[in-house]
């Protein structure tokens, strides 16, 4: 027994400080240009096994272990290095608790009983290789619809890009590698020795990662020309900024907003955080990057330490009241906290065909208006407006439907928008113009929505004193890149939105904002001109001063974030000065754009350069801040899950959410 145990001890030594080294310089080559992500990131599985099981242990049990490769690491193949100690004192650790496991079964396996280290070796080595596909096959999605060829490509995507083909070439080239080693004693000793005292370096280091911290963002006080304000905070869902005239558009498809923005101020330079509608909202309402707040998937709800616009401007002394009118609006998620009434109970859909083909805007205003007659006393309201037309379907109804293509006699009718195998790339160019002129009419429905509201707080008296805010929460893609809806990229079709503010009686020092602005900076310039503090951690910045003369916050790049782990696809992108990088974390790429010269994204720069390499170093900066804390908020507070029933989960599988 004594002979097995130090067998196997020795061979999983060996094996764990060669493959953490061969581990090391294979990603420093495949990540050169890109940043490594920590291991917890997302379900990745191009680490070796033994660091799979040390981190399955700090998954699943009490034990207080190190929390070790938890940072970004940068752009170029030399800071990968970094990680080497880590993965040494991880795999050494490992090695002792694999030699322990396997020292009962070893002698079945003739371990200890004469070719000592083949034998030893191989135990490992199978041990490791088990290891990797058990952690694989726990996390493959399989196919809604299972057939062998789908199947069979699912799995092969998966191998490629989710690392499982990475590690298996790690564990074959440290198996060489190991081998040659063991067979020399001396050899054996030095590589042993040689990896405990780098594991003592990793050691040393381990504090670090536990308490890494970003300070959190602070946004200047300024004076508040519209205290007392009723604000009305309207989002319109899939809307895109450039199909708006305030934003070039040639299309008469937006006289309202257009008002809006020529009566007080736009911003021609918003984008969204995201591109799809849970967790770009809850940006809007939090004031947070979508990290910073927490709702990265459909599974889990706001967290309860994560503070509120509504909840804000309920402490300011503010009637709260919110009407939605989608189903990742739901309440389930998160988004009443704050609200004296939210409701997502008047606009309900029996069907998902009725959620499709529904015209809501006009009930929208209606229960909009039923609200604004109510007494309010002395209290002013915050209102926020959520308007689910202009997704798709794109059937807006009459005279929309006809509005700006009024001569077309083809098949296309906008139905099945994201479903219909006829709507895809590279189809007949006028049904292309078709679906275009009906997500217009969709605009324009929404647009005399959004007129009809404002003619209400008229009516009433009230709209001089009522400050009014439209955005959106991402656009919709119309296979610029190759795709159709949102959800899937984060390219300027689906981030760049629109932002414009009238606050009745002021005007603002310049009508149109050119510098970067977020979603996430939207909600702190509505409390600072309401006079109201922001929430505790809102990220945002507050560009009330260009109402009062107040210095305006210093230029700052914009983040947008993507997490679809489901279907690898993760992608994190940076804007700063018209200069755009988005980093697509599993498929192992980046793309670096001039939004002046190429503001339809078509030519990518050079990933490192001049223009690539700053954009990579502050992403890694960035992201990294707010992983850090978003994981350190799972580890300590678990996650607020949102249970879907089968009737909410085929809706949002219908909208196309759900894959």
């Amino acid at each position: 027994m004594k002979h097995r145990f130090t067998d196997l001890l020795a061979a999983a030594a060996v094996v764990g400080i060669v493959q953490a080294l061969v581990e090391t310089v294979a990603l420093g080559w495949l990540y050169r240009d890109l940043l490594l992500t920590p291991y917890r990131f997302f379900p990745i599985h191009l680490y070796d096994a033994f660091t799979k099981i040390w981190f399955l242990i700090c998954e699943h049990s009490s034990l207080s272990l190190p929390l070790l490769l938890q940072d970004f690491v940068g752009q170029g193949p030399l800071p990968k290095l970094a990680i080497a100690p880590e993965l040494i004192a991880i795999n050494l650790a490992m090695a002792v608790l694999v030699a322990l496991l396997l020292a009962p079964v070893a002698g079945l396996f003739g371990v200890g009983q004469g070719s000592r280290p083949r034998r030893a070796l191989f135990l490992v080595l199978a041990t490791s290789a088990v290891v990797h596909v058990l952690v694989w096959a726990s996390a493959f999605q399989p196919p809604e619809v299972v057939t062998a060829m789908k199947l069979l490509r699912a799995i092969a995507r998966d191998i490629l890009q989710g690392g499982v083909a990475v590690a298996s070439g790690v564990l074959f080239v440290s198996a060489l590698l190991s081998s040659l080693v063991l067979r020399r004693e001396w050899l054996t000793t030095s590589v042993v020795v040689g990896g405990l005292a780098v594991a003592l370096v990793a050691g040393t280091m381990a504090p670090l990662h536990a308490t890494a911290r970003v300070a959190s963002e602070s946004v200047a006080a300024v004076p508040s020309p519209a205290a007392g304000y009723n604000v009305i905070l309207i989002s319109i869902d899939s809307l895109r900024a450039d199909h708006l005239g305030a934003y070039g558009y040639a299309r008469d498809t937006s006289p309202a907003m257009d008002g809006l923005a020529s009566r007080g101020l736009k911003f021609a330079h918003h984008s969204s955080t995201t591109s799809w509608t849970l967790p770009a909202h809850m940006s809007l309402l939090t004031a947070r990057s979508i990290l910073g707040h927490g709702v990265v998937f459909d599974d889990r709800s706001l967290s309860p330490s994560v503070s509120t616009v509504a909840e804000a401007f309920q402490n300011g002394g503010y009637l709260t009241h919110a009407i939605v009118s989608a189903p990742y609006l739901n309440s389930r998620y998160g988004f009443a906290r704050g609200f004296d009434d939210y409701d997502d109970r008047t606009i309900f859909f029996e069907t998902n065909e009725d959620s499709y083909r529904s015209v809501t805007g006009p009930e929208l205003v209606d229960a909009a208006s039923r609200f604004l007659v109510r007494p309010h006393g002395a209290k002013p309201f915050f209102l926020f407006l959520h308007f689910w037309d202009v997704h798709y379907d794109y059937a807006p109804g009459p005279p929309y439907e006809k509005m700006f293509d009024p001569d077309y006699t083809g098949t296309v009718d906008g139905n099945n928008f994201y479903f219909d195998p006829a709507i895809r790339e590279g189809m007949n160019l006028r049904d292309l113009q078709h679906l275009l002129a009906l997500y217009d009419g969709e605009i324009r429905l929404v647009d005399d929505q959004i007129a009809r509201l404002r003619a209400e707080l008229v009516r009433l008296g009230i709209a001089g004193r009522t400050m009014i805010a439209v955005v959106a929460d991402h656009g919709d893609e119309f296979f610029e890149h190759g795709n159709k809806g949102h959800h899937r990229t984060l390219y300027e079709e689906v981030i760049h939105t629109p932002f414009v503010l009238e606050v009745p009686g002021h005007r603002p020092s310049a009508p149109v904002v050119e510098e970067e602005v977020s979603l996430i900076d939207v909600a702190p310039t509505l409390l600072g001109l309401a006079g109201v503090k922001a929430p505790e951690g809102a990220e945002g910045r507050d560009f009330s001063g260009l109402y009062t003369g107040a210095p305006l916050p210093a230029a700052k790049p914009v983040f947008a974030e993507l997490y679809r782990t489901g279907t690898r696809n993760v992608q994190v992108s940076e804007t700063s000065a018209r200069r755009k990088i988005i980093h697509h974390f599993q498929q192992r790429s980046l793309e670096v754009f001039d939004l002046d010269s190429d503001p339809g994204e078509q030519r990518s720069l050079a990933a490192s350069g001049d223009v690539g390499g700053p954009l990579t170093a502050r992403l890694g900066e960035w992201i990294n801040g707010r992983w850090q804390r978003f994981d350190k908020r799972i580890r300590t507070e678990g996650i607020e899950p949102v249970v879907l029933d089968a009737k909410a989960t085929e809706q949002l599988r219908s909208l196309g959410y759900l894959q």
